[in-house]
């Protein structure tokens, strides 16, 4: 195995066992060396611009990474494929859609190209290493395609996994909800529904969460709080009822693709200059370390409590 082998294989890991023949080319692979690999089976064609990998599992996030590699560089996936890639129930990925920034490669057999004229900034995440637009465009996207009612039901569940709110979909969508443009009248009929101190319905994240919390005895804690002082620093999953105390679930799978760890640090710095302490879980220790749940909220109330009374 050579060096433009190495580099290949190691590429097709971060791309769901996926490669493109221009990255076989940086790689410094000719034409005819690329050919011989092919005869060989060690990577499949898919498209004349992809191949897969000999023995790379066949997945629905492959060939969505293979959508994407496919159309352009500068490409998303979006719309209903977008929402469905973010894990909202209801929505089919397949067929592909995605956005194209720049370049205009022969059209793909593998999804249907969108040349949208502005965006939002910023207005795309990667998850799970593919390309995808963000929850809000996204929801904008589907905005004239689906019943007001499932446009709804899915903000609601974007928001109660913390993905979205009311506030920062205004924020990220200002630019384009007055363009005219196919949705907007949509989604700001639902966004003008909603009461300033709206609350989506528990997900079964929060309710699992909730169920820890009270069967190890310790106090009921409130739901999607809007907290700060003269500045708003943001809704928070958990609050204390008899103390200032902050516990924010994440998503390891849908978090880190929409906030950096600065912004984690920025926030928090906010609610603590606000007099809030704040302590974090994740949605894996909610599911399956529930002691660990456990003793992170009582260490953290512990050791408010202590400093309060210093």
């Amino acid at each position: 195995m050579d060096d433009a082998d190495e580099i290949l294989i190691d590429r097709a890991e971060h791309q769901h066992g996926l490669v493109t023949r221009r990255q076989a080319v940086d790689a410094g692979l000719s034409d005819d060396a690329w050919r011989h690999r092919v005869r060989r089976g060690e990577w499949e064609p898919i498209t004349r611009r992809v191949a897969r990998r000999r023995g790379a599992p066949a997945s629905q996030q492959q060939r969505a990474m293979a959508a994407v590699l496919d159309v352009a560089p500068s490409s998303y996936l979006s719309h209903r494929c977008g929402v469905a890639l973010w894990g909202a129930p209801g929505h089919q990925a397949e067929p592909f859609d995605a956005i194209v920034l720049r370049g205009r490669r022969p059209p793909s057999p593998l999804v249907t190209v969108h040349r949208p004229r502005h965006l939002p900034d910023p207005f795309g995440a990667v998850l799970d290493g593919i390309p995808v637009v963000r929850p809000a465009l996204a929801l904008l996207q589907i905005a004239p395609l689906v019943h007001p009612e499932r446009l709804r039901r899915t903000l609601d569940w974007f928001w109660s996994r913390r993905l979205l709110s009311g506030a920062s979909v205004r924020a990220e969508l200002s630019p384009l909800l007055h363009s005219g443009r196919p949705g907007t009248v949509a989604m700001r009929a639902l966004l003008d529904s909603l009461p300033g101190d709206y609350v989506p319905p528990a997900s079964a994240l929060e309710g699992r969460f909730a169920r820890i919390i009270e069967q190890a005895g310790l106090r009921p804690m409130r739901r999607q709080v809007d907290l700060g002082d003269e500045r708003w620093c943001g809704r928070v999953d958990f609050l204390a009822t008899d103390l200032p105390l902050v516990v924010e679930v994440d998503s390891e799978t849908f978090h880190s693709a929409l906030s950096s760890t600065a912004d984690d640090d920025a926030r928090q710095v906010r609610l603590e200059a606000a007099g809030f302490a704040v302590t974090r879980v994740s949605d894996r220790e909610v599911w399956h370390q529930p002691s660990v749940v456990v003793d992170r909220v009582r260490r953290a109330r512990w050791s408010l409590r202590h400093r309060l009374a210093a």
